[in-house]
């Protein structure tokens, strides 16, 4: 049997699985069935095209977690030192997996997919909780071509976005920390931006605040500045370095990159593309926006939900703003912030934006009846 075949019968396998669970729900739809079935074709085809060199297909976190499965856990053991280093949350799962003989790398991606149908799932239920339910039209910016490419790659992106997911919009405790316990042990950083977001979140919400605009404003502020000192706190912490004051915090260039890095135009704030940070040109940078059209247009639909409704899921909006500015603040002393990076926030933003929306318009056709009549 050639590796091909191998490799779409154990693909095969893992969509027919992902059928079988969705279909146990009784809210399960169409969409669920077309998202397995897409990334059942392009899992075949990004193997046919680059066989064994996949790893390296688009970011080289591939190659690394296949060394890590294939090489370090094998011949070195499990270390408690390397839980997050290692990303052992992902890793050693996949590799007890991959001793039965299936390819690390696909069960990665075929966790990905889960993690991509779950996050469906759970943005379902937070419109059910809200009285609202899902249209066709909010399935790009719920479940769009940026996840969906996502899950086509052995990386830890959508899980991520699931796990932050989980932590903004679930009412219970235990649910908040299981979904912060796994992002920090797949991106702690982005766990402490997590958790700092819920505290000004919860601190903000008990303020009478008068000017709202304003107040988050100050507040974005100084989570962006707290971000920055962190990074270095945690660059002592964790690699023992010297603890050095934030580099070029108040600058334009800092600024300009803080509002192109919010609309997912990061590679317009590089002074060289070079091939170490983006191999793709600008002009070809700016197509690919036509596909992943939803990096642009989310943070505009969040940003008019959160100036205009400030208090429609309040501490939902808070706490996703506010604990983007603060990882912002974090990466903004490191080189380059990728898109990758924001997808947690972008899913995030993309589920409340779409609720504060079929809220008011909710609204709007329960009220337009009425004024219609009394005009009469």
């Amino acid at each position: 049997m050639s590796e091909l075949a191998s490799y779409s019968i154990q693909a095969v396998f893992f969509a027919l699985v992902a059928v079988v669970v969705v279909s146990r729900s009784k809210k399960t739809d169409l969409y669920q069935f077309i998202l397995i079935s897409i990334w059942l074709i392009g899992v075949i085809a990004i193997y046919a095209r680059y066989k064994e060199g996949q790893s390296l297909f688009y970011s080289n976190d591939q190659q690394f977690h296949k060394e890590i499965i294939e090489y370090y856990i094998p011949d070195e053991g499990l270390q408690i030192s390397a839980v997050i280093a290692l990303r052992y949350l992902l890793t050693v799962p996949v590799y007890l997996i991959s001793l039965l003989g299936f390819d690390a790398m696909l069960t990665i991606k075929f966790l990905q997919l889960s993690a991509l149908l779950l996050i469906y799932r759970r943005s379902q239920q937070f419109m059910t909780a809200h009285m609202l339910r899902v249209r066709f039209w909010h399935l790009p910016f719920i479940a769009g071509s940026t996840l969906i490419f996502m899950s086509l790659l052995s990386l830890r992106d959508v899980l991520l976005a699931y796990f932050a997911l989980l932590f903004v919009t679930s009412a219970d405790l235990r649910s908040r920390l299981i979904g912060l316990i796994a992002v920090f042990l797949l991106r702690p950083h982005l766990a402490v931006a997590l958790a700092f977001g819920f505290l000004v979140s919860y601190f903000y919400s008990n303020l009478k605040v008068k000017y709202q605009t304003l107040s988050l404003a100050v507040f974005g502020f100084v989570s962006y500045v707290t971000g920055t000192i962190a990074y270095w706190i945690g660059a002592v912490v964790q690699q023992g370095a010297i603890f050095d004051t934030p580099n070029n915090v108040f600058t334009q260039f800092k600024s300009s990159q803080l509002i192109a890095n919010f609309f997912g135009l990061q590679f317009l704030t590089l002074d060289k593309l070079s091939n170490r940070i983006v191999a793709s040109s600008i002009s070809d940078l700016f197509l690919s926006r036509l596909i992943i059209f939803e990096t642009l247009v989310i943070p505009v639909m969040f940003l008019v939900s959160v100036l205009r409704h400030p208090n429609f899921l309040g501490k939902h909006k808070v706490l996703t703003i506010q604990a983007f500015l603060f990882f912002y603040g974090v990466v903004s002393q490191t080189t380059f912030n990728s898109t990758r990076q924001n997808i947690p926030f972008l899913v995030c933003m993309g589920v409340l934006a779409v609720a504060d929306i079929e809220h008011f318009r909710k609204i709007k056709a329960k009220i337009a009846p009425k004024l219609l009549m009394a005009t009469r």
